[in-house]
């Protein structure tokens, strides 16, 4: 259930691509392969990846674009299951970052990977959160991040080692991924097992003391089966935040029985540990992010730590019974180990007060908030897909009938808040140690498992060569329960729910299509595997969208050129609980009125482009607090925009720039708080030296701005914003065979 955009032109094989043997040159290869995957474990460097057809680990190599004769067919998106439909066939926004625009600007994290798409926010450390939390078109997704179309749960910072692309399905989306996708969802493209041998690894050093190298192999082990392994490791600080840390290491394998043949088995697993020194940002003051000096710290270096181990195995088997049936079944066990550590800055402890408005900075100090925790998440789901073809009174159908079970368990372990007992530290001269470290004394142990049961059908239908209409529904049954072992409380809640989704596509030809959809997503209360007792009885988050949209292709298919426009009314919306970030409250409805604008692909046989703009008129349109109606939504901008631009004048050279920006953010339901809009300028340069060996450099922030990427705001004492890097200069070294 993945939905696969290529937007590159195809790759030159080198010149002994695809040969197989173990002769000098191979075992060369190999060597070199091995050299590079032992410093990954030896010296945590890092490593980067390529997508199938590229030469190099993480490296494209500098092909010419298609030349304006040349004959280019639309690639194909697969949106669920095994169906397979035509770009312009998609009733949705669908926004992908290819392998190539990963490599190109030498990103790593996930967070860093969706800065591409305009109407993304990051959100910031909410209650002791970690790990990837962002809002999509406004709206806050906790949970709609995929993995090859299917969940994936863990509070992690997702890495690119191992992911071939990144996809942005925009609009709700619960007819195909159930619950959770009430704005969209983030799925990941893995890399998978091919018949073309290839190996590569990459070497990266830079700005902070980063250190990276990653490394990916390929190879045939028979006529019809492959074997593939990713690996990773890092270790990076952040420029200007002197004290964050970020260590990391990842293992990725699969196999692949039965490629091209009818039955197709797939074998994956990723293994990423992370342990990192956090960085829970600045404090806002008088409504602002203080204006102390880019570098203060106000954790606590020798007690603040992210831990994480994530484990997922998956099993695939797809079987295609002849041209017009298939079907794919799909089995996944996720397991997450955390250990959340923290220590963000607060402006009061529970026997003080926060200085009132006005004072001056040198007589403020801060405390430290320590929500801390460690637990383990697991998820065992199995989707199976029917995939049907046929015709009715001259109607093509594509129909898809699914089945999902799911079971979901989360155990915590909540420790004893340490603000009262560790004293304060000037908000100008912060001191980022406290001797003897927190002890972790239990406070209290949620449990929370969640099951899923749900059958969805969705029938894509062509009524002629220039109209389709597609309709779906999805029905979930979700069984939630919540225990807590100190206080023998307990709590469970059962949600059914019904998501529809209707559209309807006009293709004039083969360069245009326009489209007009509805469709609705739920989000139940232990969504974030989150259910206490001011919760448990809060109704499903539900959103109703009704989108139109265009996308056009220019210059014989190089270039295309999308826009959208929607309307989301979403009810039930939630925010954390000031007392219990971890809890949930339903304060409010939301509506979003937005307009989204993209173009990709080559506007020249030299340049090419990624482009995108999002506006959003995101209100909060009803609430039990009067004066927080017709407010903007906390952490989403009016505006924001991307550009990557690059230029290949040959098969030496390229060069690559861009742009991001990002509008004027609330903190708060009453916008009484916020953060500056900015504007990041990065820049890379890229060079072929031979047909096995590139070197990449990248200068991100040249302007070094100040920005924050992510604000939490609870209550005027309890807030802080994350600043981004300053400017940061990586160099890379590619080889590849």
């Amino acid at each position: 259930m993945n939905m696969k955009q290529a937007m590159t032109p195809p790759a030159t094989p080198s010149d002994d691509a695809g040969a197989p043997g173990a002769g000098p040159r191979q075992t060369a290869r190999l060597a070199a392969i091995g050299v590079a995957a032992a410093g990954i474990f030896a010296g945590h460097a890092q490593a980067q990846q390529a997508a199938p057809g590229a030469a190099a680990g993480g490296a494209q190599p500098v092909t010419p674009a298609p030349q304006p004769d040349s004959v280019m067919n639309l690639p194909a998106i697969e949106v669920t299951g095994t169906a397979t439909v035509l770009p312009h066939d998609v009733p949705q926004s669908v926004l992908a970052v290819s392998q190539q625009e990963i490599s190109e600007q030498a990103v790593s994290s996930m967070q860093d990977v969706l800065r591409n798409v305009p109407g993304i926010t990051i959100n910031a450390g909410e209650g002791g959160a970690h790990g990837d939390s962002v809002n999509l078109r406004g709206i806050s997704v906790p949970d709609s991040f995929f993995l090859d179309g299917l969940r994936d749960i863990g509070l992690y910072q997702r890495d690119t080692f191992d992911k071939e692309a990144v996809e942005v399905l925009l609009g709700p989306s619960s007819v195909l991924f159930g619950r959770g996708s009430t704005a969209g969802v983030i799925n990941q493209v893995t890399k998978q097992a091919t018949l073309t041998p290839m190996e590569s690894a990459s070497l990266e050093i830079g700005t902070a003391g980063t250190e990276r190298a990653t490394a990916d192999v390929d190879f045939a082990i028979g006529d019809d089966a492959a074997a593939r392994i990713n690996l990773m490791g890092q270790r990076f600080g952040v420029a200007d935040r002197d004290d964050v840390l970020n260590k990391s290491y990842g293992v990725a394998p699969t196999l692949a029985f039965g490629i091209n043949a009818p039955t197709t088995l797939t074998l994956s697993y990723l293994h990423q540990s992370e342990d990192d020194i956090p960085d829970y940002g600045i404090p806002f003051i008088d409504g602002s992010p203080a204006h102390v000096n880019r570098r203060s710290y106000y954790g606590l270096v020798n007690y603040d730590r992210t831990k994480n181990d994530v484990d997922v195995g998956t099993v695939s088997l797809e079987h295609r019974f002849n041209d017009h049936v298939s079907l794919i079944d799909s089995v996944r066990y996720g397991h997450y180990d955390y250990t959340y550590l923290l220590s963000a800055p607060h402006l009061d402890d529970d026997f003080t007060e926060p200085p009132p408005p006005g004072t001056p900075l040198a007589d403020i100090v801060i405390y430290r908030d320590q929500p801390s925790s460690a637990g383990t998440e697991e998820e065992l789901v199995d989707r199976t897909d029917l995939t049907t073809r046929f015709e009715t009174a001259g109607v093509s159908h594509t129909l898809i009938t699914g089945i999902e079970l799911s079971r979901e368990i989360s155990d915590i372990t909540k420790y004893i808040n340490g603000i009262d007992v560790i004293p304060p530290t000037p908000l100008l001269n912060p001191v980022a140690y406290y001797f003897p470290p927190t002890a972790l004394d239990v406070d209290t142990l949620p449990h929370t498992h969640g099951n899923d049961v749900s059958f969805s059908a969705m029938d894509s239908m062509r009524l002629s060569a220039q109209w389709d209409l597609d309709a779906g529904l999805r029905w979930d049954r979700f069984n939630s329960y919540y225990s807590e072992a100190t206080t023998g409380s307990a709590y469970s809640r059962d949600d059914t729910e019904l998501s529809p989704r209707a559209a309807v596509v006009f293709k004039p030809d083969a360069w245009q299509s326009y489209y007009a959809s509805f469709g609705s997503s739920y989000n139940p209360a232990i969504e974030y595997l989150t259910l206490a007792p001011s919760s448990a009885s809060l109704s499903p988050e539900k959103d109703y969208t009704t989108e139109v949209g265009m996308k056009l292709d220019f210059l014989d298919h190089a270039l295309t050129v999308t826009g959208a426009a929607f309307d989301t009314l979403l009810a039930n919306a939630r925010l954390a609980d000031p007392d219990d970030p971890t809890v949930q409250q339903q304060p409010f409805d939301q509506r979003v009125l937005g307009l989204e604008v993209g173009a990709s692909g080559y506007i020249t046989n030299q340049f090419e482009v990624l482009a995108s703009y999002t506006h959003l008129d995101d209100r909060i349109s009803a609430s039990t607090d009067p004066l927080a109606e017709g407010k903007r939504v906390p952490n989403i901008p009016n505006d924001s925009a991307s550009l990557w631009l690059t230029w290949e004048p040959g098969r030496t050279w390229k060069v690559g720039g861009g742009a991001i920006y990002m509008g004027q953010r609330y903190a708060d339901t009453y916008n009484t708080a916020g953060v500056p809009s900015y504007f990041v300028l990065n820049a890379m340069l890229s060079c072929r030296v031979n047909p096995h060996f590139d070197l990449q450099l990248n200068l991100n922030n040249i302007a070094d701005k100040l920005y924050y990427k992510g604000i939490y705001y609870t209550e005027v004492d309890e807030n802080h914003a994350v600043p981004g890097p300053g400017r940061t200069l990586l160099l890379t070294a590619r080889v590849h065979f």
